[in-house]
């Protein structure tokens, strides 16, 4: 970067979102005008090339905006303007990874709206960090208003959204940039959906044969597209039975305004809309759909308990197992499955066979609960022989050189005021040792919690531990697959897919190795050196 030579003129960014397009404050031509006035005029860089987009600067995906970063890379440009660093964009992390991306091509940022700020010096990135967050405060702020406005005109009745098939969205200007919006009934497209509605609650038509009526009659979605068509690749026909399914699904078309993000349930807020059916007929068709539902056949989805934990043993070689659910003869089947081929095939182990072992295996892990207080014990004078010695001595060296830091920026205000060193030296000098009286003062902090941390986090894991059976069995299905992630980093099976081994994430793997001291004639359901070697640095570290 040392040896880049940017060529040296403007480039100016200007951007405008949807709801600016009528706001004259904020439009391309302010945005021109103030740039103009308050960098371009005074400065004698001749202006190479104007980047524009209208679109909403949460977003990076802004064509001219990828345009001007590419430009920027080639050294189109050395200098770039903006009107306010909201308009580079309003996303904070990806703005400000940008502007610093920018700067270390050695391209100067300048901002219309404080035509003295300079990013690329320290105090000038942080006002510009002030300036990008404040951007990233009015999106927030103003999402949650719109939240609030939403839920609000949707309890009163109203439905701020696009109106579904049959509506119609309505508006009329009120005053500047204020429109009073509201919903009307199709009445053209409106007829489809009682049609189609008609059908269903006869009673005698599938989803299916509701769309092949819709089509028999020549009428099409609401984009046009078709109820039924035939695929250009299979030539098989396909249906548009899903959008079937949102329609009849949809307690608007009974007068019901229903939202699950703002908590309003069917029944709870009458819509200002007319309604197309009545709501016994909503009620009426959707227990059709269900009787429908029951109907149908369909496989069982397979669920697998180790998905992602079970790895094979053959050879004194381990391989990673995955799931497959092939189907055959009306139904489907669960393995475990090794993508690598094992005596030159794939491995398949039925999931049922390794699965039904971990009720067992549970019972073998759980820690005796009346050994808990001896663990406790162990644990805790483990910890502070391993740490004590050599943590006071470290936080008594870092408190030292603490008092030296502290000292030395002492005399450097010394040699300020003596004339010895200048303003800029006292400055840049000044900021270097305060970063490492900050980064000191965090380290002794860390290193005086840093045992609490370590015991607190053993004593919720031996507690999990000692009622592990009986969590275990009250839990089901994902809940179970999601204790064994967090107890558990791999089980390994044998080619007839015995468990022989598993190994413990930590700090499970620690407190198990502590059971077996205590007690060493319990059952080990995993082998301790596996165990061990197996652990994350930090139970090797407390061993």
């Amino acid at each position: 970067m040392a040896d880049r030579i940017n060529s040296p003129g403007w480039a100016t960014y200007l951007r405008v979102s949807d709801e600016d397009k009528q706001t004259p404050e904020r439009s391309f031509a302010m945005q021109r005008q103030r740039i103009q006035e308050h960098l371009l005029t005074s400065s004698n860089i001749p202006f190479k090339r104007e980047y524009t987009d209208m679109l909403t600067g949460t977003s990076p995906n802004r064509t001219e905006y990828q345009q001007m970063l590419v430009d920027a890379e080639s050294g189109m440009f050395s200098h770039l303007g903006l009107y306010r660093a909201d308009r580079f964009g309003r996303n904070t992390v990806e703005g400000l990874q940008s502007a610093t991306r920018l700067i270390g091509l050695g391209i100067k940022i300048r901002v219309a709206h404080m035509p003295s700020l300079r990013p690329e010096e320290p105090d000038g990135f942080f006002m510009f960090l002030i300036q990008m967050g404040l951007a990233q405060r009015e999106v927030d702020v103003l999402k949650q208003r719109t939240a609030d406005g939403m839920a609000a005109k949707m309890r009163a009745g109203g439905w701020p959204q696009r109106a579904p098939d049959g509506y119609v969205n309505k508006e009329r200007l009120v005053s500047s940039n204020k429109y009073e919006r509201w919903i009307e009934i199709d009445p053209e497209y409106s007829q489809v959906i009682r049609y189609a509605w008609d059908l269903l609650l006869t009673g005698r038509y599938t989803m299916i044969q509701i769309c092949e009526e819709l089509a028999n009659m020549g009428y099409s979605r609401r984009g046009g597209s078709p109820w039924v068509w035939e695929d250009t690749q299979t030539g098989k026909k396909k249906h548009a039975d899903n959008r079937l399914h949102r329609i009849f699904h949809n307690p608007f078309y009974a007068g019901w305004a229903v939202s699950e993000r703002f908590g309003i349930k069917k029944g709870e807020v009458r819509g200002q809309w007319e309604p197309i059916i009545t709501p016994d007929e909503f009620e009426k068709g959707n227990a059709i759909l269900r009787q429908h539902d029951d109907q149908k056949s369909r496989n069982k989805k397979q669920f697998y308990l180790l998905r992602g934990l079970v790895s094979v043993e053959e050879n004194n070689k381990r391989y990673k197992m995955y799931v497959s659910t092939p189907s055959g003869c009306r139904q489907s089947y669960s393995y475990y499955i090794t993508h690598t081929e094992i005596n030159g095939k794939r491995l398949h182990i039925p999931s049922g066979i390794v699965d039904e072992q971990i009720d067992q295996w549970v019972n073998l892990i759980q820690v005796d609960p009346t050994k808990i207080p001896a663990i406790r014990k162990l644990y805790q004078f483990e910890i502070k022989n391993v740490t004590h010695d050599n943590r006071e001595e470290t936080i008594d060296g870092l408190k030292r050189q603490l008092t030296r830091l502290k000292d030395e920026e002492g005399r450097l205000g010394r040699l300020l005021i003596t004339n010895k060193i200048s303003e800029t030296t006292y400055d840049q000098l000044r900021k270097e040792w305060q970063e490492k009286i900050q980064r000191m003062e965090i380290n002794i902090a860390d290193l005086e919690r840093e045992t609490l941390v370590r015991v607190d986090d053993l004593d919720v894991a031996l507690v999990l531990m000692g009622n592990i059976s009986l969590l275990y069995q009250r839990l089901k299905g994902k809940n179970r697959a999601t204790l064994l992630q967090i107890l558990v980093k791999q089980f390994i099976v044998d080619v007839q897919g015995k468990i022989i081994n598993c190994e413990l994430n930590s700090p499970f793997t620690y407190l198990k190795i502590l059971a077996n001291e205590i007690n060493p004639n319990t059952h080990e359901s995993c082998s301790s050196t596996q165990v061990f070697v197996g652990a994350p640095k930090t139970a090797q570290r407390l061993c």
